[in-house]
Order: C-alpha cells, then structure tokens, then sequence
C-alpha cells in the first residue's frame, strides 16, 4: 500500500463513512437487526427511516454507530485495551436498547448460553471477572507476540467465549476486533450477515470455544482481512491510474 499516493482527505472520509456505514450494518444484522445496508444508511446520513421500521432496530443503529465512532477515537488516541474501554464500548453498543438499561457495561450475574446449547454454557458468572482479568493480561502479551490478524481474531473468540455481557457482546467482540487491526495499521473487518457467512462465523466461533482450536475461526477473519487489504490495494491502484490518465491529458 505505501507503494501508491495516498487517497486524498476527501476521498479518505468518503471510504472511512462507507466503511462505518457497512460495519453498523453487518453486525447488527448478525445479530437480527432487520434493516438492509441502505436503508442503515440512510438514518446515518439524514436521520429518515423508511414506513414500517421498527425503533428498535433504529436505536440499535443509532448505538452501534457512536460505539465504532467511540472505537476509532480510542485508536486515535492509541488507548490501551482494559475493562474499562470494554465496558464503555458496551455502553455505547446497547445505550438506548438494552432489555436493563442499568444492565450496560456490567458483567452479567446469571448464566447463558448459545441458542439450543444448553449444556455448553459460556463462562460461570463467578468466574467472569477473574477471566476478564485474565484476558487483558494475555492481551498485554500476546499483542506484540501474534500477528496482528491473528491476535485481533484471537482477542474477539476469548472475549466472546467468556460473554461478559447480558446483551451485546457480539457486537462489542467485533469492535474490539477492529479496534486491534485499525491500531496495527490493517483496514475494518466486516463480517457479512448472508446465511452462508453467518453460519460459517457462528460455527467457527461454538467450535473454537468448545475445543480450543482457535484455527477454523482464525483462518475465517485472516480471509476477511487479506480480502479488506487487496481491496484498499485496488483502489489505491485504481486512483494512482486515474491521476497518471488526468495528467497525462493535460500534459497533451
């Protein structure tokens, strides 16, 4: 990539917006939200909603919105990982939607599990803080150990395996994904929400945390991220030609 001229500021906030737009889209669409891609969109650019949208789905996009906002301001700021910014970044994810509004940013008191999975629980409530403790310590080694792709996809299946939260813990996981590959330089991940993708994540995921082989759901976000990197690449290429062509008429 630092082999073409960079994007103009311009063009830059145009692909940051259309990448913030997809992010708060898929992953709440992973989650059930029911909006598609434009109509999400649409409320983050003007505020209008289409007849018939249901608010919950609104507020979601809404909290998902500032917590990427507030994600990428943590990066920008090169703010270390600790509970405290998880527990904000679930803050802001479930702010105006949580079933308990006390409920957010606080490590839940009762047991769950995945959907059908009842006896494959996730982590005891008993035991959340201690292994909460013990993620931020292996995170503090293990991000200058690991590739970057691998400790982002490895950071996201820790934090989901122990589900700290009663609601919004997928969607903090991917923040937190992102927030590991925009700090060491890689572009956002966006997980796509089609059945085929989706079940593919999901499985991945159940299957890292019940036999603790991280593989299958490291290679899936290492695909996604390589596929985010040629993409940048290609426009990057796309736009190095466009200024060489405009130049070249005008030399003419």
């Amino acid at each position: 990539m630092d082999a073409f001229r960079p994007l103009s500021k311009k063009q830059i906030e145009v692909l940051e917006a259309q990448t913030r737009y997809e992010h708060v889209w898929s992953s709440n669409a992973i989650e059930g939200n029911t909006l598609n891609k434009y109509e999400t969109t649409s409320i983050l650019q003007t505020g209008l909603t289409s007849q018939g949208t249901p608010i919950k789905d609104v507020l979601e996009t809404l909290d998902l919105n500032d917590a990427y906002n507030y994600m990428m301001d943590l990066v920008s700021r090169k703010q270390p990982l600790s509970q405290r910014v998880i527990r904000d970044l679930n803050r802001f994810v479930t702010a105006k939607t949580a079933k308990d509004m006390t409920a957010s940013g606080r490590y839940r008191a009762i047991s769950v599990w995945p959907n059908g999975l009842q006896e494959h629980p996730f982590v005891d409530p008993f035991d959340i803080q201690p292994a909460m403790d013990d993620l931020i310590t292996w995170s503090n080694n293990a991000q200058g150990q690991l590739h970057p792709v691998l400790y982002a996809a490895d950071l996201h299946q820790k934090f989901v395996s122990i589900h700290p939260f009663e609601d919004g813990n997928g969607r903090t996981a991917r923040l937190l994904m992102n927030m590991a590959l925009t700090q060491a330089g890689y572009p956002i991940v966006n997980i796509q929400p089609d059945v085929q993708e989706r079940t593919a994540y999901m499985t991945a995921l159940e299957t890292s945390r019940v036999s603790g082989d991280l593989t299958p759901f490291e290679t899936i976000i290492a695909n996604y991220s390589e596929a985010a990197l040629e993409k940048r690449i290609k426009t990057l290429a796309l736009n190095e030609k466009n200024i060489d062509d405009a130049d070249q008429d005008f030399d003419r």
